[in-house]
């Protein structure tokens, strides 16, 4: 894994600062985009292995609209989604298979709940 790329996209500051520390410590080179807009030229510059992309940024589905454009341009970058959207509205967003996950254009989905180790452990099991 030492050597591979991870961009967070996401604008709550405070988590990209956690889990950038926390990835960075496994040994990933992490870097961060703090909305929709700066998401695909980020994706551009800096050429990552890996997405984490939060849902909920400038508007409730921009993270869904952001992993559509992102696998638009790049269909065999990795995408992990998460979201704070249960824990915000009570609904439940976790897709229920994968059909329902490609939908979301994503190849996993967390709850923002979820620890910086399953988080790891998620970008682990997509990157081998």
């Amino acid at each position: 894994m030492a050597g591979k790329h991870v961009l967070i996209i996401d604008d709550d500051m405070e988590f990209v600062k956690l889990y950038s520390l926390f990835l960075r410590n496994k040994g990933l080179e992490v870097s961060a985009a703090y909305g929709a807009t700066e998401a695909v030229e980020a994706i551009e510059s800096v050429n990552p292995d890996l997405v984490v992309l939060d849902v909920m940024m400038e508007h409730f589905d921009s993270g869904f609209n952001v992993s559509k454009t992102i696998k638009s341009k790049y269909p065999d970058l990795p995408i992990i989604l998460m979201t704070a959207i249960s824990e915000e509205t009570g609904l439940d967003f976790r897709p229920k298979n994968d059909e329902e996950r490609d939908l979301m254009h994503a190849d996993a989905f967390l709850d923002k709940a979820a620890s910086p180790d399953d988080l790891f452990a998620k970008i682990q099991q997509i990157l081998g």
